[in-house]
């Protein structure tokens, strides 16, 4: 294990912190764990139903990671492999359990736009809980694709590596979901 002096790891470039938990510095890995856990465990919940699920998801992720590192040569980026980590772990966690629709708690509501109005209030609340149970219930890559697209922000290149997919595949995963949400969330518009 090597140890850092003068050199603050948080500052050091993905590159170098790459290399550097590949030889075993932790400190290395454990700033790799603090810049990408939280997107890896919001896309976790969104796939998952089981708060539980999630966190063996995402640590299984690092695990998995971790003993995998010296062999990442960087053909992606490592954001996109830790996300198709992550989705493999997902899709493992399907085949175990069956899926069950998302807890209420997984999107945030939405600000009442500045009005303490019951109805605007109530109609986000049901807004949010439609959505919730038309994600639940897309095909696993078509809500894959829609989450990292729409909430991680990831490119359609990034979300093909992820899901084992084309671009254009994933592209078309992506489309095909926004199109089933569009027509489930009709009464939105």
């Amino acid at each position: 294990m090597t140890h850092r002096t003068a050199e603050d790891p948080a500052e050091e470039g993905e590159d170098a912190l790459c290399a550097a938990a590949a030889l075993g510095d932790r400190e290395a890995f454990e700033v790799l764990i603090r810049r990408y856990g939280p997107p890896l465990y919001r896309y976790g919940r969104r796939m998952l139903a089981d708060e539980a699920d999630v966190a063996d998801v995402v640590q299984e992720t690092f695990v998995a990671a971790w003993r995998e590192l010296p062999s990442f040569r960087g053909a992606s980026s490592l954001q996109t492999w830790l996300f198709s980590i992550c989705a493999r772990k997902v899709v493992d966690t399907y085949r175990i359990r069956r899926a069950v629709p998302l807890d209420d708690r997984l999107l945030e509501a939405l600000p009442a736009a500045d009005s303490d109005d019951p109805f605007v209030v109530a109609s986000n609340r049901e807004f949010l809980a439609a959505l919730e149970q038309a994600l639940a219930e897309l095909p696993i890559r078509q809500r894959a694709a829609w989450m990292m697209r729409e909430i991680e922000s990831m490119t359609f290149p990034e979300i093909g590596q992820v899901l084992g997919l084309s671009p254009d595949a994933a592209r078309g995963h992506h489309h095909r979901a926004t199109c089933t949400l569009e027509i489930r969330l009709r009464r939105w518009r």
